[in-house]
């Protein structure tokens, strides 16, 4: 196993043998690093760096925070591009409850990697607001298809779906942040 060093400082921790002259994440020197000893087995440390949950709830985020733009765009435009624009919009809208699902899917995967369990306090704060990003961006693929792209009040709803898959996401990415460098020892 590498010997691990931690900078006093930030918390920033490196392989000894990588360890420059300063921490690479808060520039003190290198003085200010202490040996340090991983409270997580070498098998879970492993899956966590794959950082899977991290990666993947950027997907969701960036197809919400597209399919809004574009659909604030057909709402206050809706003769200019329209076709492209309109299946651009139903295409991200489409695809956004597939993107949400993978994210909680990682997400219970990565509290049970960190955690052991997905029954704390906060993970099950983010399981709650998931629910509810699933179910807005459920709700905008159904009234985007089976109303159709081209319905004024249809682009309306979907703007404050998405909206509120927007906020959804923001919601667990203050919670995640909080979390990503938690987890419980073994």
């Amino acid at each position: 196993m590498a010997e691990l060093m931690r900078c006093k400082s930030c918390g920033y921790v490196i392989d000894a043998k990588k360890l420059g002259d300063v921490c690479p994440a808060c520039g003190v020197p290198r003085k200010m690093f202490e040996e340090w000893k991983d409270p997580v087995s070498e098998k879970r440390r492993r899956a966590l760096e794959l950082d899977l949950h991290p990666i993947i709830v950027h997907f969701p985020v960036a197809f919400t925070a597209s399919a809004l733009v574009v659909s604030v765009f057909v709402l206050a435009f809706p003769e200019i591009f329209r076709q492209t624009a309109t299946s651009v919009l139903r295409a991200f809208i489409g695809v956004l409850p597939f993107m949400v699902a993978a994210g909680f899917a990682s997400g219970i995967y990565d509290g049970k990697l960190r955690f052991k369990r997905v029954t704390t306090p906060l993970l099950k704060r983010k399981m709650t607001i998931a629910g509810l990003f699933f179910l807005f961006s459920v709700a905008a693929a159904v009234v985007t298809f089976a109303v159709g792209p081209f319905v004024t009040w249809v682009r309306a709803l979907d703007v404050f779906l998405l909206a509120n898959c927007l906020l959804c996401a923001a919601g667990l990415g203050k919670i995640g942040t909080r979390l990503i460098a938690a987890m419980f020892p073994g």
